[in-house]
C-alpha cells in the first residue's frame, strides 16, 4: 500500500512541492506551540523547533517545484 502511495506522490511533484511550500510557511508564519500539544520544547537562541521544520519544509517545496 506504502508503495502505491508513494508510485502516486511521484507522479505528482507540483502538488507535492505546492503542499510542502504552503505547510512551511504556515509553520515559518505562526506562533510556536507544544509539540503535539503535549512536549514544550525550548527554542534555541529564540528560534523555534517549529520555524526551523517549517523553514526545512519550506526549503523543500520550493526545490521541488524549481527541480
Amino acid at each position: 500500500m506504502i508503495n502505491g502511495i508513494c508510485n502516486w506522490m511521484n507522479g505528482h511533484t507540483t502538488l507535492v512541492g505546492v503542499a510542502t511550500l504552503v505547510g512551511g510557511l504556515h509553520m515559518v508564519m505562526t506562533q510556536n506551540q507544544p509539540v503535539l500539544g503535549m512536549l514544550d520544547i525550548p527554542a534555541i537562541k529564540g528560534v523555534g523547533i517549529q520555524t526551523i521544520l517549517g523553514g526545512f519544509l519550506t526549503l523543500a517545496g520550493a526545490c521541488v517545484l524549481l527541480g
